[in-house]
């Protein structure tokens, strides 16, 4: 019989109520002496049974009552014994205690400059619940660096893609978990990689309405060509060609070449706003490669751009419409308007402004309107009439010819950024004014090449103005003042063959940018304004603020589990040198853990001395790639992409348990079967080891055949032998061990070790105490199971270590099985094999995994919305309390959620297929008008009625017969109807009605009530009831 089953079949006693079988004899001691009583006059009639003063024969009556129902206890223990026995035939046995398992990253202070060496078997531990230490040991040698992520990118050659990972990704969040970031995913929306070329003019592209931007493009040194690139650039599945507007990027609406030009027409009103590129504040153009097209144009080369803007009249407007005008300080309507007021007077001002047109330095600009006159009158004090006499003529009641008053000259000018100046050279529109005529007149000059923008009236913009400065009949009073009037006032711009230098030219390729302003506007080297990355390989980079060297170094990635297909992607894994001053990838030797990133593991490599500081990515650090040499993530959409919880730096594998060295036990001669007790337990694992310097039989060190690892040897200065330890072997029982078998038996949980007879296993030599010697290691259980980040304590400090945390919960611990619980799981685990595959299986392990479970249904094929998805499995569970929104549902659903997906098929063994979900919740309210025949029955029966409902809707002791509500169980109408005539004192029931309010992630809203069949992850709650009784 193996340990185990002595184990399993001595605990029988311990069995709670709870397991114990129907009793098949339920008779107890004083039944039996009834029995008896009723038998012996017929066997004994001359003996009479006394209790009170017994006799020989009562006594011994008594003794075997007892002794016969000692026999019934056993006999109906005999189901137990052999229910045991069963379950020890498919070897259900009591399971010991597990350690919990985890990684932890150690941190060094910042002052650290070097390296710190933590050995294997550094202490680690979290806080328990009464504040004792969970120790945890390392399991492998680290070199703990200062070096630290700070930078991570994704490329695709292929795709032209290059996917920056978020900055916070690095950062340590202990109040919350980060969002999981796929390595070598190259969709989404937010590919860096971009291929444009920009060009910059703050005053060219000073543009509001409809133009026609005309881009000159050279090559010296291949004029021929010039007109194939310029084609090229303009094809809209290779390029687009946009420029900013305040809702980003727009395009041109047309993009045509001729000869070696790029015409771009701008036929859309909007205007150019000003944006920073790469710290240059200007108005831009773009010409930005679509996607994957960098190969048809990354031959292109050029080596000068040439630049003209020209209003064009798209809409038919005839012009620009001025931004504003005034006359002195009073803003007028460009529409029509009185440039110079209805009464003018020397120095009046007529102000005009213009972003887009007056900002083309250089260019011909026009003034166009329509020019005519009004005439207002001007008097002082009304006349008194006409001097009546006794004979008058006609002309004595005409009325007076009243003088005209008209804008002899006027002086056009400009400001410069220091006054205002003249802006016509000559006398040229001095008199525009003067005398003035309906009809259109234009107004054409070229732009001041020193025209700055400049306040007027507190708006700050481009201006020119109209300055009186003589006035015929100024002084005449009264007088007709024959005010100029203008109308429909445009203004329009042209620069003819002149070509302006750009302000700005950038390339920005791979997230770099380059400034070629000097290079477009000199000529005579050439350059492309496109290119493509370096490495034509899918690729994942890691930046370093300070060189990763020396070693073992040790990565940790916290991958989150997937779905697996077996196959693992080829990967090499390559450092940035600068050996020879050269910069160059080169392969870096690591021991990869992760099954190439199919699983949270570590990656250990030892870092050589030659890393190079280097700008990429717009980043200068220092540098690792993970490259993908078969290119599956890049060319097959369907792979898997790895999904990375975080990447940490100095970590390593730690184990709940605590090590034990060298404890010697004492062997005596005489004692071959003696069973021996280590000094701790429950123990985890265990080396013996004896020592066979001198073995009895043959005085000479017995050394192993073939056995090198097991043999420590320990001699003295001329090389004899003066200790030979041998490490031995456990085994299950020593029914398969020979006499010369270094075998031992040993039972975990208690401790106990046990050594063969010399029959069946060897006997160790019996040297006394220092004889045999035992490394083992203590500790497990449940109480290792802990969060993340609450291993966060160094039982013994190391220099520069500042702190140690755990970024992923600790798992697999588990205390030693009670026999109760073992014999509960084993006709179950018949039943399911610790696999979840049918819907009950889910729900049963589910259970089993939470005491704080009052209701739980799986729903197959739902997925976390309650929505029908094929492959998904939803676990509705509703805490104890059944509350909405349980503050302490959140650990719950981790710890189910955990529990389920390590027994649920490879299908769908991941936790975006198996969701443990609250339930909806449903607060139904009920609003009952009910009928009594007398006045005092109606606050009883209101209260009764309440009652009632409150009590029906209750969703754990509810409904008809007080069990509550399962998960998806709702109540009909017509239920209501019955729930409430049944109400003492109900005369008959007017109407009922219910309202059904939808609780979920605490956002409430109403639904309509037949669709709750639509809900199966719904749970039935108390809303507000109203119930209205009237009397009849």
């Amino acid at each position: 019989m193996s340990v185990k089953n002595v184990i399993f079949t001595g605990q029988y006693k311990s069995v709670g109520e709870n397991m114990q079988p129907p009793l098949m004899d339920s008779r107890d001691i004083n039944a039996l002496i009834n029995h008896m009583k009723n038998m012996f006059p017929f066997y004994t009639p001359e003996w009479r049974f006394t209790p009170g003063d017994p006799d020989p024969g009562t006594a011994l009556f008594l003794i075997f009552a007892d002794m016969f129902q000692e026999n019934i206890k056993r006999f109906n223990r005999v189901p137990l014994k052999n229910f045991i026995a069963f379950l020890n035939m498919f070897n259900v046995s009591v399971m010991p205690a597990k350690p919990a398992r985890s990684f932890v990253s150690f941190r060094l202070s910042p002052g650290a400059g070097e390296p710190v060496f933590i050995p294997a078997g550094t202490q680690v531990s979290a806080e328990g619940p009464e504040g004792e230490a969970i120790i945890f040991e390392t399991e492998k040698n680290i070199l703990a660096t200062p070096s630290s992520m700070v930078a991570a990118f994704n490329t695709g050659p292929a795709l032209d893609s290059i996917f920056k990972i978020s900055e916070d990704f690095f950062a340590v969040q202990e109040n919350g978990e980060k969002p999981a970031v796929a390595l070598f995913d190259f969709s989404g929306p937010d590919n860096l990689q971009e291929h444009s070329l920009y060009l910059g003019h703050a005053d060219l592209f000073n543009i509001r309405e409809t133009a026609l931007v005309e881009l000159e493009v050279k090559n010296s040194f291949k004029r021929y060509k010039e007109p194939s690139i310029c084609q090229k650039l303009v094809q809209g599945e290779y390029t687009q060609w946009s420029y900013r507007s305040g809702e980003g990027w727009q395009p041109f609406d047309q993009v045509f070449s001729r000869g070696n030009k790029i015409i771009l027409k701008k036929a859309t009103p909007g205007l150019i706003e000003k944006k920073e590129v790469q710290d240059i504040q200007s108005r831009w153009i773009r010409c930005r490669l679509k996607d994957m097209k960098i190969h048809q144009l990354s031959e292109i080369e050029i080596d000068g751009l040439g630049l003209s803007v020209d209003y064009c009249d798209c809409e038919q407007k005839g012009g620009v419409t001025p931004d504003m005008a005034y006359y002195n300080d009073v803003p007028r309507d460009t529409g029509g308007f009185y440039p110079l007021g209805e009464f003018f007077v020397l120095y009046d001002m007529f102000y005009l402004a213009s972003q887009e047109v007056f900002s083309k330095k250089g260019s011909l600009v026009t003034i166009k309107f329509i020019l005519g006159h009004r005439n207002n009158v001007m008097k002082n004090d009304p006349p008194g009439g006409p001097e009546y006499k006794d004979i008058m003529k006609t002309r004595d009641f005409a009325e007076p010819q009243l003088p005209e008053v008209s804008v002899l000259t006027v002086s056009w000018e400009y400001w410069n950024g220091n006054g205002w100046i003249k802006l016509f050279s000559r006398k040229e529109y001095e008199e525009i004014f003067y005398h003035p005529r309906d009809g259109e007149v234009d107004l054409t000059f070229n732009c001041p090449l020193d025209m700055q923008e400049t306040y007027v009236n507190d708006q700050l913009n481009y201006w020119i103005r109209a300055r009186v400065l003589s006035i015929e009949n100024v002084y005449t009073i009264p007088s007709v003042y024959r005010s100029p009037w203008i109308e429909n006032i445009k203004l329009t711009y042209r620069y003819h063959e002149v070509k302006c230098p750009l302000d700005c030219c950038m390339l920005h390729n791979n997230m770099e940018y380059r400034d070629m302003t000097a290079a477009a506007g000199s000529g005579g080297q050439l350059w492309q304004p496109f290119y493509s990355l370096e490495n034509k390989k899918p690729a994942f980079y890691l930046g370093f603020d300070r060189p990763p060297v020396k070693g073992p170094l040790s990565l940790l990635f916290s991958i989150k589990q997937q779905k697996n297909n077996g196959e693992k992607p080829i990967l090499e894994w390559e450092y940035l040198s600068g050996a020879g001053g050269r910069l160059e990838w080169l392969p870096l030797k690591v021991t990869d853990d992760t099954k190439a990133f199919t699983r949270s593991g570590t990656v250990v490599f030892a870092g050589p001395q030659d890393f190079a500081r280097s700008s990429i990515f717009t980043r200068e650090l220092y540098w690792i790639r993970i490259v993908n040499l078969d290119g599956r993530f890049e060319l097959n959409e369907a792979s898997q992409k790895p999904l990375v919880n975080g990447i940490y730096m100095n970590s390593a594998g730690v184990v709940q348990h605590r090590s034990i060295k060298n404890e010697m036990i004492e062997t005596v001669a005489g004692q071959d079967d003696r069973e021996y007790h280590l000094s701790m337990f429950p123990v985890i694992s265990e080396e013996v080891w004896v020592n066979e310097a001198e073995h009895p039989a043959l005085g000479q060190p017995d050394i192993p055949t073939g056995k090198t690892e097991g043999v420590q040897v320990v001699k003295d200065p001329i090389g004899n032998i003066l200790e030979l330890w041998v490490k031995w072997d456990p085994v299950e029982d020593f029914g398969g061990s020979g006499p010369e078998d270094r075998h031992y038996i040993i039972n975990r949980i208690t401790g106990a070790l046990r050594f063969g007879d010399g029959r069946n296993g060897r006997i160790p030599p019996c040297l006394g105490r220092d004889n045999v010697k035992i490394n083992y290691k203590i500790g497990g259980g449940a109480q290792g199971n802990v969060g993340s980040f609450e291993i966060n304590s160094l039982q013994n400090s190391i220099v520069f270590v500042d702190q140690v945390i755990n970024p992923e919960p600790s798992g697999g611990g588990c205390d030693t099985e009670t026999l109760e619980r073992a014999m509960q799981r084993g006709p179950q685990y018949l039943r399911h094999r610790n696999r979840a595959v049918t819907a009950e299986d889910f729900e049963w392990l589910a259970r089993e995994a939470s005491q704080d479970i009052a209701r739980v249904k799986c729903l197959p094929n739902i997925n976390t919305w309650g929505k029908k998805e094929s492959g998904c499995v939803a676990v509705v569970v509703v805490p104890k309390g059944a509350g909405k929104g349980s503050p302490f549902f959140p650990a719950l659903k981790r710890q189910v959620e955990r529990y389920l997906v390590e027994r649920s098929a490879a299908t769908v063994s991941f936790q975006n297929k198996i969701q443990v979900i609250e339930p909806v919740y449903l607060e139904i309210s009920v609003h009952a008008h009910l009928a009594v025949n007398e006045a005092d029955y109606v606050a009883v029966t209101e209260k009764e009625a309440l009652e009632r409902l409150n009590s029906f809707l209750d969703p754990l002791t509810g409904n008809f017969e007080g069990q509550g509500w399962e998960i998806g169980q709702y109540p009909h109408i017509s239920v209501f109807y019955t729930l409430l005539k049944a109400v003492k004192n109900v005369n008959f029931i007017e109407n009922v009605s219910i309202v059904v309010d939808k609780v979920e992630e605490g956002v409430r809203s109403e639904i309509n009530p037949g669709s709750l069949g639509d809900l199966p992850h719904g749970m039935v709650m108390n809303g507000r009831h109203l119930v209205i009784v009237n009397m009849l």
